[in-house]
């Protein structure tokens, strides 16, 4: 029988025999690579865990912006007399008015009485209502405030004997185009404004 040779004495690593130093950096590497492949595992977890933290922050914190804005205010709709009333308002605030006063001051007489003026900035005129001792006098008048800028004709649309009154004298209603538009003045070749055929009562 062949002897046996054992040696019970433990060396150190490098004194060992290759193969046994080959297995034990192997089962060292093995170990090694357990480990990092661990650590590598919790990291995407740690990742995982966090995105999924940061979207149920964002969740939140969207809920919490919806619940503290106000409702949007719902748009406003105005109705065919409504958006009228504004037209007239803004069309009362175009008006030319100091140019206009300034026109009825320029062409006042004694024998006129003008009662009523009303503004229609839309059709560019002023309606009014005056009375005169006769007809010749209410032509003369309304060619004078024709040819007074900012106006460019004045026309009568309606005239009648004012019986009420003890001098009868003849009401009429008139209405007075202007033009406001700067650097145009009244035309030199106005016509005379001539009243609308009615018969006086």
């Amino acid at each position: 029988m062949k002897p046996l040779n054992i040696d019970f004495v433990v060396r150190p690593p490098w004194q060992q025999p290759l193969a046994t130093r080959s297995r034990a950096i192997l089962i060292a590497l093995g170990g090694v690579a357990v480990l990092a492949a661990a650590a590598l595992a919790w990291q995407v977890l740690q990742l995982e865990r966090q995105r999924a933290e940061s979207a149920q922050a964002i969740v939140r914190a969207g809920r919490e912006i919806a619940a503290h804005t106000p409702p949007p205010r719902p748009p406003l709709f105005l109705s065919a007399a409504q958006v009228l009333a504004v037209n007239g308002a803004i069309g009362q605030l175009n008006t030319p008015w100091p140019a206009l006063l300034d026109a009825f001051e320029s062409v006042a007489r004694a024998d006129i009485a003008l009662l009523q003026i009303e503004p229609d900035n839309q059709r560019r005129l002023v309606k009014g209502v005056a009375e005169a001792m006769d007809h010749q006098t209410m032509l003369d008048y309304l060619a004078a405030l024709g040819a007074a800028a900012p106006f460019s004709r004045a026309l009568v649309s309606k005239q009648e004997i004012n019986d009420k009154d003890p001098n009868r004298p003849l009401r009429f209603s008139f209405e007075a185009l202007f033009d406001d538009t700067p650097g145009k003045g009244p035309a030199s070749d106005r016509a005379t404004p001539q009243a609308r055929p009615r018969e006086l009562r």
